[in-house]
């Protein structure tokens, strides 16, 4: 029990990557600025994507408010929902839908909303993030963390380890090695631009100085795909396990040969250059 407690505090709380952890029944007070005037809070375009760390035991029906519209929300088991455009200011309310018995004068159930979770938004300088929902069914609310999903920092062919451990644990994929501190993350330093085999191996090195192989496997990478793994703390033998994001570009771009794109002049074997206008 203690073990997961850990786990779960330990991915909530991770200090390289922003936050967001409230509860339905909390709000924040803003404080009041000089003069008891409130700076006006600029509202921007996110574009949001969302995943459980583990499915709650009931899925509730979740949407997100932009404007006067309810949009669905569909968060998937360790993979990133479609994108939702959402405009918003320095947090986004997740919404639970709430079906009542009572019947509205059209005879249909009346529908509500109420806050399942708050993320906010302010910690990472991104417009396109992926919200991992980090439910503890003992307190029964749900955290979340907010990762960078933009192409800048987080591009397609990239692979980022996350240590969710008390170990410093070093990573080697094929000739490139790097070494992810505890509650850090580490990024590869090269993107992957075509389909690739290579070697992966981690090993946990904890505060004693004791060594522990974690993984020695072979995985698939290409151009199409980035990868966020995670490696957590394990009650088994090995003391640790791991969990990752395998996300897909579902609209990858076309490659374009430049050689090849007609121009004006080129459409035509007969064509003559144009004078210039006297």
């Amino acid at each position: 029990m203690r073990l997961i407690r850990f786990v779960l505090l330990a991915i909530v709380g991770l200090n390289s990557i922003a936050f967001a952890a409230n509860t339905a029944s909390k709000e924040e007070k803003v404080p009041a600025a000089n003069n008891n005037k409130k700076a006006a809070k600029e509202e921007k375009n996110y574009n949001l994507r969302f995943a459980w760390w583990e499915e709650p035991a009931s899925i509730p029906d979740l949407y997100v408010l932009s404007g006067n519209k309810y949009i669905s929300v569909s968060p998937r088991n360790m993979s990133m929902s479609p994108s939702v455009g959402v405009n918003c200011e320095e947090k986004v309310d997740l919404l639970r839908k709430l079906i009542s018995e009572e019947k509205d004068n059209n005879g249909r159930p009346k529908e509500s909303y109420e806050v399942y979770t708050s993320v906010n938004l302010t910690q990472i300088d991104s417009h396109d993030l992926g919200i991992l929902l980090i439910p503890n069914k003992q307190k029964n609310i749900v955290g979340s963390r907010v990762f960078d999903f933009s192409a800048r920092g987080f591009p397609y062919g990239s692979f980022i380890a996350v240590n969710v451990t008390r170990s410093k644990i070093a990573c080697t994929i094929d000739d490139s090695n790097f070494v992810v501190l505890p509650g850090a993350f580490g990024r590869l330093d090269k993107l992957f631009t075509e389909r690739t085999v290579a070697h992966v191996g981690m090993v946990a090195t904890d505060s004693n100085g004791v060594e522990n192989k974690i993984v020695s496997t072979k995985m698939v990478f290409n151009e199409n795909v980035r990868t966020l793994y995670f490696i957590i703390p394990s009650p088994g033998i090995s003391k640790y396990d791991v969990r990752c994001i395998m996300d897909i570009d579902s609209t990858p771009a076309k490659s374009v040969d430049s050689t090849s794109t007609p121009s004006e002049d080129t459409n035509s074997k007969n064509s003559k250059p144009k004078k210039a206008a006297q």
